[in-house]
């Protein structure tokens, strides 16, 4: 220990000769002398002692040990040891005497020979007052420009409570306590800055039973507790010399005091060991994390906190002596860090910030990653990340950690919310809020220690750590994970990391930032050495042979930090979104169940499920959607936005973008950088899903986005919502739901101006996103599972029916291509038209049927024969009934929107439009579907329909009529439509228009539009007769005049190349619509390979000009 302090002692008659040890132990050998030289004697009852006795003993002899004698050896007077104080008193701004009396002073003793026994009482705060006024200065008196000797040894007598002196000194400006330092006294009278090393270690020297026997309180004649333990008792001395107040050359003393008690906390930290069996770094450390009362008022850089970054920036300390130094400390923090939790916050904080001063030294920060528990015994274990010196701050959440294998507890008690079920809503909220502020302010310091970390060498391992610790947990990027609660890591913890890492990306975050092109588009390439790269069918485009990318050897910060938060991301919120929908379906569920109980009182066991789902999902909604962290989330998803735009148009082969600029210019190119076949597709997805749940449970953050950020991300969806840029069908349609943001629904409780306002002047929306919505109609068709196609469509029709009637988006050009292209089935629009058509048929039929089945089962509840089955049959049948409600509410709905789409497109964008639906490929499905439907409306037939609450499965007949009744009147000016209405021979009668109209009227609908409607009637009747013809033709024609697919009189017959069949060429345009192959010998095929056959066709027309006249003459 004494080699330590080579240098360090000065003045005093030290011989050259000597070393720190033998000076040591000079010291104590003569502090023992006197220590044995009088014996203990106390007052009865504690008061004021007798008359000095100035008779010595005799001194005893030397311990040659070097170690302090034990208590109540023959060495030394009986010890008289009082309980031990936790506080360092120091002078007397504490006192209960009163202010009035005058200071006083007793006669006292020695007692054991150590201490004079002083009692003085205060005149004023300020001990230097007397000499030199309140402030320290005097009109009268001059200001010495250096402290006097008196003065200087006052100061440090005030500052460290102790003395030399056995005179009794009287006056305010003697500290309350002292403790006599012996061996210091044997050399010099006074005390001085010269001094002050070997005052300290004297001090620091003293056992316990010789502190007791040498403090006393002045004037009280009584031993007095005193703080024994090191570090707190120079922190202490570092408090009282920052709180005194004096004159600037009595202050320079103070100041000297201050850095030399800090100084020797650095010296006591070095030779930690030696100090035993005290532990000064376990002493500093709980001081750090504990915060005593004497620091309360005390400025920052005179707290513990302040001390410590004083030792660990001074310029006199060695790295290697500061690593020796806080290397215990590290180790007690980590080890206190174990029961880390939001119920302990302040505790957390207090550890987080002593770990963030001591890695913000590099060398210290480079200590980290060799301490035990760095990364666990498992790194493929994701929730042993928890237990790790980084993952422990990372468990600081109010979402609760299900342990499902543990047997069944009692009912759990939430530590935040548990009485939030009997609370006001605003109660709540605040609640919520400041638990918000809590972890954010939690997040700040952890963020703050991974940002020291990776500016030392201990950048490498902790950039590993995070990385493992997230491909530990990649299962949690899959939904059925949310189900399983023990799978990897917490909730809770997921989301912190994430906000951490969010955290670290803000100086690069931003739409326009030019630190975003330094991002590597490398990384997850298909030769990188990063350990996230994926398998390439994960990529957003498929990798091409022929553009090999040179991988570079390692990466920047700023592409990892932008990966790993990309990544963090996906795995974080999936799975607390899915818990926190699937507990607001079940609170939603439960209260229709107590709503049908009616008024009376809740079942106990409903209740206790009720009061536990409404305390889960607060604590999840309270971790989940914190206001900051979603704008943070907000403006990342943003910035990687712009960033993959801009790297889409950008040359083949770019790993880098050159410019973030405003967006992307125009025109955009038809094909995308080959690029974007090294980012994973899940930058995409994870942003859309984002979106989509902020819709459903934090639109007001959407909202108040910036309209600037908003852009970015719209054009982002827009550009990427085609299968040139994204080859993922899923992924094309989750990027159609999360364009539905931008536009209002019916759940929404939260306008939506702003959004709509970024979608109405975003110059790429306006200019395609009809037709890449379209274009993403048509592609699930073939791409998509049969039970996904209606529920991508439907998001679909939720945005062509805002942007159809806004001419901003100049959706009719779309239909102007079908012009001069009636019978091309690889025009989109056409192909679009009779997908919807298909849909429309198919939906209608499937709600019509379940309707019929569930009219049945109804029926049959109410007969005799249901009371006779027995209660598995009943049960089974009451499955049944409930499955058939849940299909038939999903037909009605999606064949609602499917109808609705056709009427508002058939209503809006002119003659290009119309005309659109009326070419041979599409008429006459069309006029088929309309009237069917319209027969089954308004039959009698509709009966068998009639449910007995149609509200329970979504259906709305009378909607439904008028949707079809407004197709009819919008296509009423196309000769085509009107002919081909009477062609369908299954369900039109001219009775069908009048029972329409009927019926209508009961609806109060417009008379107006009736009219139109029995406009439609009349024409449709007027073109019975040219139907009555043509069948007469049909009936006479030769069998190879005939179709051989619908059996019709062929116009334009056309010969198929590989079956060499003769088909009717709208028939076989129609079929390849929707089956692109040849019908006879399933070979592909398309229009543009049929063969015209003219010879047929000129026979055919001669054929049919000769059988008309015959018809005219018989008629």
């Amino acid at each position: 220990m004494f080699n330590r302090l080579t240098g360090w002692w000065s003045g005093g008659e030290q011989q050259p000769q000597q070393t720190d040890e033998e000076r040591a132990e000079e010291v104590r050998q003569r502090r023992l002398q006197q220590f044995g030289a009088v014996s203990v004697e106390q007052g009865p009852g504690g008061g004021t002692p007798p008359a000095a006795d100035t008779t010595s003993a005799p001194p005893a002899a030397a311990d040659t040990t070097g170690a302090p004698p034990p208590a109540g050896s023959a060495d030394t007077a009986p010890l008289i040891i009082p309980e031990k104080s936790t506080t360092d008193d120091n002078h007397d701004d504490d006192d209960d005497e009163d202010d009035d009396i005058t200071p006083t002073m007793e006669e006292g003793r020695v007692v054991g020979g150590s201490a004079v026994v002083r009692e003085i009482t205060p005149d004023s705060d300020n001990p230097w007052a007397s000499e030199w006024g309140e402030e320290g200065t005097s009109s009268d008196v001059q200001v010495p420009s250096v402290a006097s000797a008196e003065d200087e040894s006052l100061a440090i007598s005030r500052v460290f409570l102790v003395t030399v002196s056995t005179e009794l000194q009287t006056g305010s400006r003697q500290p309350k306590y002292q403790t006599m330092l012996l061996g210091v006294a044997t050399t010099h009278e006074t005390l001085s800055l010269s001094i002050l090393d070997e005052v300290i270690f004297e001090r620091l020297s003293l056992s316990d039973e010789e502190i007791t026997a040498c403090s006393y309180e002045c004037g009280g004649g009584r031993n007095i507790p005193t703080e024994r333990l090191i570090v707190p008792y120079l922190l202490g001395c570092v408090a009282r010399a920052s709180r005194e107040r004096a004159d600037p050359h009595i202050q320079a003393v103070l100041e000297s005091c201050r850095k030399t008690a800090v100084r020797m906390i650095g010296v006591v930290l070095l030779s930690n060991d030696a100090w035993s069996p005290q532990d000064p770094a376990f002493q500093l450390t709980s001081s750090l994390i504990s915060r005593e009362d004497v620091f309360v008022l005390t400025p920052p850089e005179h707290d513990p906190m302040g001390c410590l970054q004083e030792i660990i920036s001074s310029e006199e300390t060695e790295e290697e002596d500061l690593v020796t130094m806080m290397y215990p400390i590290l180790n007690h923090v980590i080890t206190l860090s174990r029961d880390c939790s939001l119920s302990t916050a302040p505790r957390t904080l207090a550890l987080l910030n002593t770990l963030n001063t001591l890695s913000a030294n590099r060398a210290i920060a480079g200590i980290l990653p060799g301490l035990e528990g760095w990364i666990p015994k498992n790194p493929d274990d994701g929730s042993a990340y928890q237990s790790t010196t980084l993952g422990r701050f990372l468990c600081c959440s109010t979402i609760r950690i299900h342990h499902p294998t543990n047997p069944p507890q009692q009912r759990y008690v939430s530590p935040y919310f548990s009485r939030s079920v009997n609370n006001s809503h605003t109660v709540t909220q605040h609640s919520q809020s400041q638990y918000q502020s809590l972890m954010d302010n939690i997040q700040s310091h952890v963020a703050k220690l991974f940002l020291n970390l990776i500016k030392s060498h201990a950048q490498e391992p902790t950039l590993h750590w995070i990385t493992s610790c997230l491909e530990a947990n990649r299962n949690k990027a899959k939904l059925v994970a949310s189900f399983v609660n023990s799978t990897g890591a917490s909730d809770g913890f997921m989301l912190n990391l994430s906000s951490v890492l969010l955290k670290l990306s803000i100086p690069f975050l931003g739409p326009r930032n030019s630190k975003m092109c330094s991002i590597d588009a490398r990384f997850c390439g298909p030769n990188s050495k990063s350990i996230m790269s994926q398998p390439l069918e994960d990529k957003i485009l498929p990798a091409k042979e022929d553009t090999p990318q040179e991988m570079p050897e390692s990466f920047n910060f700023i592409t990892k930090c932008f990966y790993l938060t990309h990544r963090a991301l996906q795995l974080a919120y999936i799975a607390p979104f899915d818990k926190y929908r699937r507990l607001m379906k079940s609170l939603m569920e439960t209260q229709n169940l107590v709503q049908s109980l009616g008024s009376g009182p809740m079942p106990p066991d409903v209740r206790e499920r009720f009061e536990s789902m409404f305390v889960e999902q607060l604590e999840v909604k309270t971790h989940l959607m914190s206001p900051d962290t979603i704008t943070q989330v907000l403006l990342f998803y943003a910035s990687s936005a712009n960033w993959l735009s801009q790297l889409s148009v950008s040359p083949d082969g770019t790993s880098h973008v050159s410019d973030m600029g405003d967006g992307v210019t125009f025109p955009v190119p038809q094909h995308p950088s080959s690029s974007l076949s090294m980012i994973p597709s899940y930058f995409i997805s994870t942003s859309c899903q984002f979106l989509i749940n902020l819709r459903y449970f934090a639109e007001t953050s959407l909202e108040n986005f910036l309209h600037e950020h908003l852009d970015h991300l719209l054009t982002f969806l827009v550009l990427f919502c085609s299968k040139d840029f994204v080859g993922n069908p899923h992924t094309r349609a989750e990027i159609v739901e999360a364009l539905t943001v931008f536009v209002p629904n019916e759940r929404s409780k939260v306008t939506t101006l702003n959004r709509e306002a970024a979608l109405c002047s975003n110059r790429l929306a306006t200019a395609k996103l009809g037709e890449k919505l379209i274009g993403v109609f048509v592609d699930v068709e073939q791409s998509s599972e049969f039970e996904h196609k209606f529920q991508y469509r439907y998001h679909i029709f939720e945005l062509l029916d805002y942007i159809w009637p806004r001419p901003e988006f100049g959706l009719s050009a779309l239909s102007e291509e079908v012009r001069g292209r009636e019978e091309d089935t690889t025009v989109l629009f056409t192909k679009f038209l009779q997908l919807l058509m298909n849909d429309a048929n198919f939906l209608l039929d499937e709600s019509f049927r379940q309707l019929e089945e569930i009219r049945k089962l109804e029926q049959l509840q109410d007969t005799e024969e249901w009371g006779l089955l027995d209660d598995t049959a009943r049960s089974a049948k009451l499955r049944s009934l409930a499955q058939m409600k849940r299909a038939c509410t999903y037909y009605n709905m999606m064949s609602s929107e499917t109808v609705k789409c056709l009427q508002y497109m058939s209503a809006l964008g002119g003659e290009p439009v119309t005309y659109a639906f009326v070419t041979p490929l599409l008429v006459d499905t069309l006029t088929t579907m309309l009237n069917y439907y319209l027969k089954e409306l308004v039959s009698d037939t509709q009966i068998k329909y009639k449910i007995k609450n149609l509200q329970d499965v979504k259906f709305h007949p009378d909607k439904l009529l008028i949707g079809i009744s407004e197709i009819y009147i919008n296509l009423r000016e196309q000769p085509a439509f009107i002919a081909a209405i009477p062609r369908d021979g299954r369900s039109y009668h001219p009775a069908l228009f009048t029972n329409a109209i009927a019926k209508l009227r009961k609806l109060q609908y417009s008379e107006e539009k009736i009219e139109m409607f029995l406009e439609v009637s009349v024409l449709a009747a007027e073109a019975v007769t040219s139907e009555e013809v043509e069948g007469i033709l049909t009936e006479r024609a030769p069998e190879h005049y005939l179709d051989p697919i619908l059996g019709t009189l062929m116009t334009e017959p056309v010969l198929l190349p590989t079956s060499r069949v003769i088909v009717e060429r709208s028939v076989i345009a129609k079929h390849l619509l929707s089956d692109p192959i040849d019908p006879f010998n399933r070979q592909p095929l398309s229009m543009k390979d049929v063969q015209p056959d003219t010879e047929l066709r000129d026979e055919i027309a001669a054929w049919r000009r000769t059988e008309l006249t015959k018809i005219q003459d018989t008629e």
